[in-house]
């Protein structure tokens, strides 16, 4: 990043002067050139230069270190995770006020960074402390940056992962020397958390995501894909996530601001590369991150959300500095277009609510792409394995490559559902209930006893993935048909209005075929079960009269008996067909129980 010319800005708490030598002194200091005020020496001694990234103790003390000698920085415990440590929020206020509220209704704009979500994936701790005590001493006059943002920093989001450290976690990199484990305390992977929130991280990241709201959104990741020539690499807001006016906002005014503020500096900054085609050079897609993941769950609340993605293959130095570089990048943006974002959400809540139809599901387009320049290496399939001697998979670094490659980031929605005016969701399922009252979700419960008309949805089919998934046994390919029911709900159950300003939240949770939705996740899974059964003897007399009843049962059983000669001669298939065609079947088997009015 460029150097700035500084503002006579002192951050840092001044102990009462008590010698006339030390009055002299800091009235002497007054009147250098702001530019030698502004040159403070880092109180943080970090050491990823030399492949050490620091220990979870370290980190937190580090940041007691910058809340102690700064009143514009307070280290705040924000609730519990599953090891029973704290999770932590660092803010970092110009105004030292500490509110979320008071600030916003100020006029704030608010950056939130998550780190340490994958702890062998640290740079962004490093750099985030770095970053965070350079913007207190001021460096470069990056404190101007602070005048209407606040930055909020979870220092070490899985820090039951954080304290599981070795040398041999992370396979496939070579530094920093030591990391921590993937897994959380309870072995879950937390970027597949968000939604599900199966965890106590996950539920105190959603207290703190709620309180603050924040309008940019950032968690720091590495990868071990593809090798190539950049040490950071970027999964950014993706347009088709978001209503028309913060789609202009990300295509028109962020990723250009971020992307040119990147290649202004040592570490030029490309698109996360996921595969589109074998050949890198054939083009390659970004990705549309659902809710599970983190910056996916922020889109559904009209906040920016991002990821950055290193790359294990670069030397670490390079890795925290790319970083480091990219939250100087991201602050700077926030600083100088802090209204026109914030004016966009507001914009952008208000297109949400106007929408009769809402997309669950996408299609990545293939006709609408970018051109980039993309930096890599020849892939040579026939490397020797020092370790085997025989060929492997790689890269030639002595062949590098630039090249213009296509960059299909565009998707185009598939598949809708009609937004209902309101839920109606039993209190039977408290589970699903806490997790909306977590997420914010306004709502208020039925005083009385009520019979509802309402549209169901009745699941006809879904597979399941076949080992446990982060916990779960996920709900892959969902089919369902509709019927408009009477029910009986009771006092208690919530009613639910949809178009609130957790509008997307709510429909991508609550339809049972969006992709994160509770159904998914198992969470309705006790409606697959049929409580009621029937006997092929047992139920002979009651199939009698059943068949008396209802005439028209009658003539399609002896229809099917007509054209279907196996079934004439199979009596527990008979039984069957009656049991299942009549009102013996129950109703509430499959039936998703949350009805929707419209």
């Amino acid at each position: 990043m460029g150097r700035c010319e500084p503002e006579p800005e002192n951050f840092e708490k001044l102990e009462p002067v008590k010698n006339n030598w030390l009055i002299l002194t800091v009235i002497a200091l007054f009147f250098l050139p702001p530019v030698l005020q502004a040159q403070k020496p880092p109180l943080l001694k970090l050491r990823y230069a030399e492949n050490y990234t620091p220990t979870y103790p370290e980190i937190i003390d580090m940041f007691r270190l910058l809340d102690a000698h700064y009143a514009e920085a307070r280290l705040v415990e924000a609730g519990p995770t599953d090891c029973g440590k704290p999770l932590h929020t660092f803010i970092i206020s110009k105004s030292r006020q500490f509110d979320p509220e008071k600030l916003r209704k100020a006029g704030k704009t608010i950056v939130l960074i998550n780190n340490g979500i994958h702890p062998g994936e640290p740079e962004g701790i490093d750099a985030s402390l770095k970053f965070a005590d350079d913007l207190l001493r001021n460096l470069d006059n990056r404190g101007r940056w602070l005048d209407q943002t606040v930055l909020v920093i979870i220092p070490a989001y899985n820090i039951g992962g954080l304290l599981n450290r070795s040398a041999y976690n992370r396979s496939g990199q070579t530094t920093p020397y030591e990391t921590g484990f993937r897994g959380n305390y309870a072995n879950l992977d937390l970027n597949r958390d968000f939604t599900k929130c199966d965890s106590e991280n996950a539920r105190s990241f959603t207290r703190i995501f709620q309180q603050w709201n924040p309008d940019l959104f950032l968690d720091t990741h590495t990868t071990n894909g593809s090798d190539h020539q950049y040490a950071i690499t970027l999964i950014p807001p993706q347009p088709d996530l978001f209503p028309p006016v913060m789609e202009k906002m990300i295509s028109e005014k962020m990723l250009p601001f971020l992307y040119g503020a990147m290649k202004k500096g040592n570490y030029e900054l490309i698109p996360y590369v996921d595969w589109f085609y074998e050949d890198v050079r054939s083009g390659i897609r970004g990705g549309q991150e659902s809710p599970r993941y983190s910056s996916g769950y922020a889109a559904r609340f009209h906040s920016y959300g991002m990821m950055t993605e290193n790359l294990i293959y670069r030397p670490y130095v390079d890795r925290v500095e790319s970083t480091y570089n990219f939250l100087c990048a991201l602050m700077k943006f926030a600083s100088e277009n802090g209204e026109a974002i914030r004016q966009s959400r507001k914009k952008g809540v208000e297109e949400t609510l106007k929408m009769d139809q809402f997309p669950i599901a996408f299609q990545i387009d293939t006709v609408r792409f970018q051109t980039i320049e993309f930096k890599g290496y020849e892939p040579d399939r026939q490397q020797k394995s020092p370790v085997t001697g025989l060929p492997r998979p790689g890269y030639d670094r002595s062949r590098p490559f630039t090249a213009s490659i296509t960059y299909y980031d565009r998707y185009n929605p598939s598949e809708f559902v009609k937004v209902p005016r309101y839920y109606v969701v039993p209190q039977a399922w408290k589970p699903v209930l806490e997790r909306l009252r977590l997420n914010g979700v306004g709502y208020r419960e039925l005083a009385r006893d009520t019979l509802i008309e309402v549209t169901v949805d009745y699941i006809e089919n879904c597979t399941n993935q076949p080992a446990s998934y982060n916990g779960h046994f996920y709900h892959e390919k969902v089919s369902t048909r509709s019927e408009v029911q009477s029910i009986q709900y009771y006092a208690g159950d919530w009613l639910v209005p949809v178009r609130q300003e957790r509008m997307r939240y709510l429909i991508e949770m609550l339809e049972p075929r969006a992709k994160d939705s509770f159904f998914r996740w198992n969470f309705f899974d006790s409606i697959l079960d049929q409580r009621e059964y029937f006997s092929p003897f047992g139920f002979e007399e009651n199939a009698l009269r059943t068949l008396n009843e209802f005439p028209e049962l009658k003539k399609e059983l002896e229809e099917k008996w007509a054209s279907d000669p196996e079934f004439a001669q199979n009596h527990n298939a008979q039984m069957a067909f009656i049991y299942n065609h009549s009102p013996w079947l129950e109703k509430s088997w499959r039936r998703y129980p949350v009805g929707r009015i419209f």
